[in-house]
């Protein structure tokens, strides 16, 4: 689904893009790659400071990119509602 979300502009990926739209108020579901620096995760983070946004953690740089078709990401944002609570309600059920 995540892919999916890609493919339908209702993501965003990488770590300015996400940030800009973390403060646009426009991110409800995040991932950020188990393996990305500390540096980008703190940078994440601290945008989102009190937000209520859900944030993942469970896939590699190599695995993240691979869903959306890329080599390497560590950070993606998905933006539409019924996505995020699609996919977030999926990764629950599996973990």
């Amino acid at each position: 689904m995540i892919g999916l979300a890609v493919r339908a502009r209702e993501a965003t990926t990488g770590t300015a893009i996400c940030i800009d739209d973390i403060k646009k108020n426009r991110i409800k579901l995040l991932f950020i790659a188990s393996d990305c620096s500390n540096n980008t995760r703190e940078k994440v983070k601290g945008a989102i400071g009190d937000r209520n946004i859900e944030v993942i953690e469970i896939f590699s740089k190599g695995q993240l990119g691979s869903i959306i078709g890329k080599d390497e990401i560590s950070v993606v944002g998905i933006k539409d509602f019924n996505f995020a609570k699609g996919i977030s309600d999926k990764i629950t059920k599996e973990n």
